[in-house]
Order: C-alpha cells, then sequence, then structure tokens
C-alpha cells in the first residue's frame, strides 16, 4: 500500500515600512493580517480515546444476541452491516465474514468544523488477516453525543491515497452538494451507482477511471454465466446498484478535491433462462443465506456496500476514482 501525505505550516509574514520621507503626510499602508489558521477541534489524543471506546464494543459484540449492544458506538450503515455480518457469520458458524476493525491506526484526518455534526476518519494498518487496511468515517451528531464508528471500506490493493492537511490543523467537511468540485459528492454517488450497474454504457462511465471493484463484477459474472452455460442453460448475469438515503460524507484534500464515503445497496442476479434448467447459492456465504430454500431458474442476492472515492476539485483533468469499498450480502432468494 501506498499512502502519500503533506505537513501543512501556517507562515505569518510582518511586514516592515520605514523611512519616512521629510514633508510627506501620506499614511504608510497597514497591512492586513491573514486568516488564522484553523486548528483540528477533536486532538489526537481525543481521538485515541475515541478509537479505543469503539473498538472495546466491536470486540465486545461477536454474537448476533448481543449486536444492541453495537448502538453504543456504531451508527449509519456501519451499525447496519456490522449487524448484517455478524447474521452471516452466525449461519456461516465461523468468523471470516466479518471485517476487522482492530483499531491501530497509520493515519488520522479530524474535524476542523465548529458545528456538528462532525467527522473524523481514519486508516487502520494492515489486519492480521493481511487484507488491505480499512477506512474508517467517525460521527458525533450533537456536541452531548458521543463518536461513533458510521461507515468503512477496505482500500484496494496498492491505492494512492490523496493528501490531507496535518491532522493537528484539521480538514473541513464538504457539504454533498458542493459545487467546488468536478461534479457535486451527491451526484458522484449517483454517477457511480449507474456505472456499477451498466459499467461502460452508462453515460457517466467517462468520469470515472476504472477500478477493482467494476472488473470484479466483470470477472464474477463471466465466472457464474460459464458455470450455467456448461450445462447449456443460457446463462446470465446481472447487477443493479443504488444509493441508500444515508447522507454522503466528504472531506477537503489538500488539493482542493474531497474524500467522499457513501452507503449503498445493490442486487445481484444469476439466471438459467433455459427451460427445465435449476442453479442454488455460488458461494459459501449464498448458500448459508439460502437456508432450506427451493431450488429454482434464479438466483438473487441483495447486499450492503460502501463506496470511498476521491472527487478532483472543479477543473482537473482527472477522473474520478475508488479507493475502497465493502461489500456484505444480506440475503438470497430464489426469485
Amino acid at each position: 500500500m501506498r499512502y502519500a501525505r503533506t505537513r501543512t505550516m501556517a507562515v505569518v509574514a510582518t511586514l516592515l515600512a520605514t523611512g519616512l520621507l521629510a514633508g510627506c503626510a501620506e499614511e504608510l499602508p497597514t497591512p492586513k493580517p491573514e486568516a488564522p489558521v484553523a486548528e483540528a477541534v477533536v486532538t489526537q489524543s481525543q481521538e485515541r480515546k475515541i478509537l479505543d471506546k469503539v473498538a472495546g464494543v466491536v470486540a465486545d459484540v461477536t454474537k448476533v444476541g448481543q449486536a444492541k449492544a453495537l448502538e453504543d458506538r456504531l451508527t449509519g450503515p456501519a451499525l447496519s452491516i456490522r449487524e448484517t455480518q455478524l447474521q452471516v457469520a452466525a449461519a456461516r458458524k465461523d468468523t471470516e465474514p466479518l471485517t476487522d476493525l482492530t483499531m491501530e491506526m497509520q493515519q488520522v484526518i479530524l474535524p476542523s468544523d465548529q458545528e456538528w455534526p462532525r467527522s473524523s476518519y481514519a486508516i487502520t494498518v494492515q489486519p492480521k488477516d493481511l487484507t488491505t487496511p480499512v477506512l474508517m468515517a467517525f460521527e458525533q451528531s450533537s456536541a452531548r453525543e458521543q463518536y461513533k464508528l458510521w461507515g468503512w471500506v477496505r482500500l484496494l490493493p496498492g491505492v494512492t491515497m490523496p493528501q490531507f492537511a496535518e491532522a493537528d490543523l484539521g480538514s473541513p467537511a464538504v457539504p454533498p452538494d458542493d459545487k467546488s468540485l468536478k461534479v457535486s459528492p451527491e451526484t458522484a454517488i449517483a454517477q457511480y451507482a449507474s456505472v456499477l450497474t451498466v459499467d461502460e454504457r452508462s453515460k457517466y462511465a467517462e468520469n470515472f477511471a476504472d477500478d477493482d471493484l467494476r472488473q470484479f463484477f466483470r470477472d464474477y459474472g463471466k465466472l457464474q454465466v460459464d458455470a450455467i452455460n456448461k450445462e447449456e442453460c443460457k446463462g446470465a448475469f446481472e447487477v443493479a446498484y443504488e444509493p441508500t438515503k444515508d447522507p454522503v460524507k466528504a472531506v477537503r484534500t489538500a488539493d482542493g478535491g474531497a474524500l467522499v464515503i457513501a452507503a449503498m445497496i445493490s442486487k445481484e442476479t444469476i439466471t438459467a433462462r433455459e427451460d427445465g434448467c435449476e442453479i442454488g447459492p455460488p458461494t459459501k456465504t449464498t448458500q448459508a443465506l439460502w437456508g432450506d430454500a427451493d431450488v429454482t431458474n434464479v438466483v438473487e442476492v441483495n447486499y450492503e456496500d460502501m463506496v470511498a472515492m476521491y472527487l478532483p476539485p472543479e477543473g482537473s483533468n482527472d477522473q474520478i476514482s475508488l479507493v475502497g469499498y465493502e461489500h456484505v450480502p444480506s440475503s438470497v432468494s430464489n426469485d
């Protein structure tokens, strides 16, 4: 993994004017002081305490029956996805579906905004299971609320993260409808849903760099279709994405762009179109969620997703690029 980082330094220049001309009554110009540099409203030591509290709750909740306790330190998409992962782990009778949320961090991105809700972000070191590091987003909804884990994605292998202000200075939040970017954060998520659904046929495809998630669907879909076609059953594979109603989160990068994190839902449909052909769930997880349902010619898998992407500033020639995602199966059906 490669992580680029910059140190933002505040330099205040003091201008001195000397040497009065005899007989000149004109006032010398007074230099205007530069705007004060923002400071993070959460210190790194405070963030460490937040991380420890959240990590403790996550570690304590290892079974579906304990999931209610997650509400103390998880919220929004993170709460829903972790509950789903616990259900899948219970169905599979192993812990492999659980994302490693051990909160040993290599970088934190702290808020500079005075108002609420406030969001902070952090990137873990590589987990012990050798999966890629995890980017997490935390939210404090009001002054009296605790910070809670709001969402996370697993970073793409080899991704280069955008640069941010030094943690002690803080990074400002970016509104969902911000116009200083190539497209607004909420528009970018809607466009990316189209790209994930129909790939290069989307009218927005040129706005986005190709990425691992799109390639995954190409490869996985071909694998499923080829398996069905071995039985001469005319296989078909489709996926459909849409944003959820959860708010889009975005934070300013050092170059004036933004890191955006958002929740989505998706449905994967595998079909054997030849009469008399039947198919079942293709993976260990979908088999566990399938239960004792009857086998038909269709398998539909619903997912809860999160994506994180970099949005370049307005006027940039760069494409929008995915930096990480989470793709969690939540249910399977035969129609």
